[in-house]
């Protein structure tokens, strides 16, 4: 029979001795509240319905503390009640505080069963190599297309962006950088699209105001004219990190293609979507080739 373990303390100085100790036997988890004694006498205070000021004026039973413990096994009881019995040198004393062992017929939730770690687990249509190539560094990707890095200056006008963008076709992201060469934005093909062709026919945007919110983004593609006009907040993947993570942020910001950085954040190249698709069919190819082999 699991039993309940209560302690009053009134003196607040042997708490930290006594939840040591406890935790130490083996008492599972305790329940600390704030109690107030009742041993005073009713005062004009209280009888004016101002309980609560009134004991204002008594900090000692205000600093009160119930401890609350339920334990199942007789040994660690007993081990329980003598390290209390020890903190606070013994309840016979005045202003000690008091001790309590109540039966306890029935418990839920004292034993906690210990959720395991989640596994990462995969569709079963997924291939063993396409496991592997999650973990392939981004340097090995961006290889395979050797791609070049558009980059501008966060006041290079739009038209520029277009131009610079132009000289390399299959680079969709432009990387604006700061005067140290530090990533502070990306200017993504279509936003460059719609932020030059609201200039040529705003009339096409103007159809789509309907609401104030639209009223408010007609306003602002009307005042861009620079790459930091028009750039969102940078992205990017690491030297060192995987095809995984690189896949999971073009995903997320809708991108693609992302700038590869070192750890200063300068840009030293860039990666696709393409590249990790050829990728994974050059990671399946190698696959079947061996098993030809064999």
């Amino acid at each position: 029979m699991a039993h309940l373990l209560m302690v009053i303390l009134d003196d607040l100085s042997c708490l930290p001795d006594l939840l040591q100790a406890w935790r130490e036997i083996g008492v599972p988890g305790t329940t600390i509240v704030e109690s107030v004694g009742a041993r005073r006498g009713e005062t004009w205070l209280s009888k004016a319905g101002l309980t609560g000021l009134d004991r204002l004026f008594d900090a000692k039973e205000l600093r009160r503390r119930t401890l609350w413990a339920v334990i199942e096994e007789d040994k660690i009881l007993a081990q329980a009640v003598a390290e209390a019995e020890r903190a606070v040198g013994g309840f016979d004393r005045p202003e000690s505080g008091l001790l309590l062992v109540l039966p306890v017929s029935q418990t839920k939730g004292l034993r906690k069963v210990q959720q395991k770690p989640l596994q990462e687990v995969l569709p079963p249509a997924v291939r063993p190599d396409w496991i592997v190539l999650r973990d392939t560094p981004i340097e090995e990707a961006a290889d395979i297309l050797d791609l070049k890095p558009t980059i501008v200056s966060p006041d290079t006008p739009l038209d520029d962006v277009a131009d610079a963008m132009l000289t390399h076709p299959n680079v969709h992201v432009a990387c604006v950088v700061a005067e140290d060469g530090r990533l502070v934005g990306l200017v993504g093909l279509r936003a460059l699209a719609d932020d030059i062709f609201f200039h040529i026919m705003p009339e096409e945007f103007l159809s789509e105001v309907s609401d104030l919110d639209k009223v408010m983004q007609f306003a602002g593609k009307s005042a861009m004219r620079t790459a930091s006009d028009a750039m969102e907040e940078p992205v990017w993947v690491k030297l060192g990190e995987t095809v995984r993570e690189a896949f999971k942020r073009m995903h997320e910001h809708t991108l693609s293609g992302l700038p590869v950085v070192d750890d200063r954040y300068h840009v030293v190249g860039y990666i696709n979507l393409l590249e990790l698709l050829a990728l994974s069919l050059k990671k399946d190819g190698e696959a079947s080739g061996e098993e030809q082999s064999q």
